[in-house]
Parts: C-alpha cells; structure tokens; sequence
C-alpha cells in the first residue's frame, strides 16, 4: 500500500494543486509542516513543498521537490491525464497549467512588493497576463462543449490546477487587490468558473472543501 506526506506550510500556496489531486484520488495522505528555516537544509533543493512516497513493501521512499513535478507525477500515476498516452495533448494540458502558474507567481509579488509604487506596476502586468489566459482558457472551454471541463467529461489535471489556484489567488486577493477579482467573476469567466464548480461538487473533495470554510 502507498502513502503519502506532504511536506509545506499550513497555507494554500503553491502545494495547492498537489492536495486537490491527492483529494479527488482518494489517497492517503498527510500534510507535515517542518520547522522553518530549520529544517531547510533537510529538503531536496532547499525548499517546499516535497512530496514522499512511501510503500508498506520496505522500498526507499521516494522523495520528490518541485511543486509542477509533484503535481505532474500524481496526475500521471494517478490519471488525471485525458488521453496520457497522446503526447501532444498531454504537452498541450501542461501548458495550460504553466498559464495558471504564471499568474500565481505574479499574485505572489503583488503580495509581497516592497511599496505602493511596484504594486501597481504589478496588478497592471496581472491585469494583461490574466487578460491573454482567459481569453485563451475560455476558448479551449467553449470548444471542448462548455462542460466545465477542459479535456473530455471528468475531472483532469488542469481542471484540478484551474480550481487550486482560483482558489489561492481568490482568497489572497479578496484584501490584498479586490478589484483584481473581478478577472474572474462569472461576468467575466464564466467557463472558468463552471470547472470551479465542478471540481468543488465532486464527492472526493468534501473534506478537502471543509477545511477551506
């Protein structure tokens, strides 16, 4: 039997994704906060998240850094790949979710720009990012039937990844940049918001969902 611990802080950052697969696959899984920054060094690169493996047959636990490689080695052992053995779709679905991590990433300096003046030049730069991957994420949308999802009819890992970070960037920006929210109110995405939906109303989120609220 397979287990898992993931290592991260108790927030909903960057190991987001990496949870709500481990969720919707139903595994077994723990969440374990090392103390920091003292516990650094014992870390693949030096950081988090870190997802171990660990089997009851006595293998060595397999550790693993890198929230994308994380989450891409669960999707793939796990399934939430639509069609896993056609590389083209599957290249094409991990570069959807690099579109959601670059607006992450840029949700994260807004967070933490030093000044008012930076800020500003930031939320400009999400404004423009996240206008270019709407507009693109909700063609792909349209054009796979307005289902609320991206590839087929169930749950994938870029539907996964669209919910843990509309979720992140939601809850960081309700008051470190409101206005930043309206990009993603149904008016404006609202094939983005029927994934959000969707994966929210799957059974195997439920706990998961709990502890957000």
């Amino acid at each position: 039997m397979v287990s898992y611990t993931l290592r991260y802080f108790p927030i909903a950052a960057r190991a987001e994704t990496a949870k709500v697969l481990l969720a919707l696959s139903g595994a077994d899984w723990k969440l374990e906060t090392p103390a920091w920054p003292q516990d650094k060094d014992a870390q693949p690169v030096g950081k988090l998240p870190v997802l171990i493996e660990s089997s009851d047959s006595g293998d060595e636990p397999f550790v693993l850094g890198e929230s994308l490689a994380i989450e891409q080695y669960l999707a793939t052992k796990d399934g939430f790949y639509f069609k896993p053995d056609d590389l083209n779709t599957v290249t094409r679905q991990n570069e959807l979710r690099s579109h959601l991590k670059d607006l992450y990433d840029l949700g994260t300096q807004i967070k933490f720009a030093a000044n008012e003046e930076i800020k500003a030049g930031l939320r400009d730069k999400f404004k423009s990012a996240a206008g270019y991957v709407t507009k693109l994420h909700e063609k792909v949308l349209r054009e796979n039937g307005s289902s609320g999802h991206y590839f087929g009819s169930t749950v994938t890992y870029v539907d996964a990844a669209l919910f843990a970070n509309m979720f992140v960037l939601r809850s960081a920006f309700i008051g470190l940049a409101p206005e930043l929210l309206e990009l993603f109110s149904e008016e404006n995405a609202p094939e983005l918001n029927k994934v959000y939906n969707e994966v929210l109303a799957n059974p195997s989120l439920a706990s998961y969902a709990a502890e957000q609220k």
